[in-house]
């Protein structure tokens, strides 16, 4: 049996127990880096909360499968590079190293995968779709895509 883990829910603003969808499982997506920079105090801030809550349901006994994504596709990405004159591969190769040496020295566990957005653009361009079929999305004047909130 596993103690009742109390989290808050932002979208409610209260504090309600972990529902998992199997029992004694953790499925945990995090937001990683934008890999165009070193990482600095306020960014860890965020990975260190990260840790603590693996942390602590681990030791609870929940099996946690933690995916932290790399953003390495961005404007600051491509004005990095042009600034810099180097390819988007070398800056964000560079910095994702920085980035994974960076939380081994604060000695935070790392997830099991950091998938790159790079790799993923298919499928982003897919839920995209998805969502603005169901009227869960929409485009803005400018190109961008945001969430329709009210629906």
């Amino acid at each position: 049996a596993f103690p009742e883990i109390v989290l808050y829910n932002s979208k409610s603003r209260s504090k309600e127990p972990l529902e998992t969808l199997e029992e004694g499982k953790v499925k945990m997506y995090t937001c990683g880096p934008t890999v165009y920079d070193s990482a600095h105090v306020g960014n860890f801030r965020a990975f260190l909360t990260y840790d603590v809550l693996k942390r602590s349901l681990q030791y609870f006994g929940w099996d946690v499968d933690h995916v932290c994504n790399l953003t390495d596709v961005d404007d600051k990405i491509l004005m990095r590079c042009e600034r810099d004159s180097i390819t988007v591969e070398e800056l964000t190769q560079k910095c994702e190293q920085a980035f994974m040496d960076d939380l081994e020295a604060l000695n935070i566990i790392p997830a099991r995968v950091y998938p790159r957005a790079t790799q993923h653009i298919d499928d982003m361009v897919e839920l995209i779709q998805m969502l603005a079929d169901k009227d869960l999305a929409y485009q803005a004047g400018d190109g961008s895509w945001y969430y329709a909130t009210e629906n």
